[in-house]
């Protein structure tokens, strides 16, 4: 079996490619001088959409009212496999 690597292997060589430390506080990434870094975080970034959603007790579906565990979104509503059009 090969030896276990080092994450740091991993790392650029290059000093300056460095990524900001964050404190376990939580709070804004900071440079070597203390000053707020920018995270590259942008506006034009849509927020992850849910596709399909699992409810153990049964949930209806919204297009034939068919109580089922699993339905997937359609048109802005989740619908079960039956009415899905896949």
């Amino acid at each position: 079996m090969a030896e276990d690597v080092s994450l740091d292997e991993f790392l650029h060589d290059d000093e300056s490619a460095e990524a900001p430390a964050e404190d376990s506080t939580g709070s804004e990434p900071t440079s070597d001088d203390g000053t707020a870094t920018d995270r590259g975080e942008s506006d034009d970034i849509e927020p992850a959409t849910t596709t399909y959603a699992w409810s153990g007790d049964g949930a209806a579906c919204a297009a034939c009212g068919t109580v089922v565990e699993r339905r997937w979104q359609q048109d802005g509503s989740l619908v079960c496999s039956a009415c899905k059009e896949w």
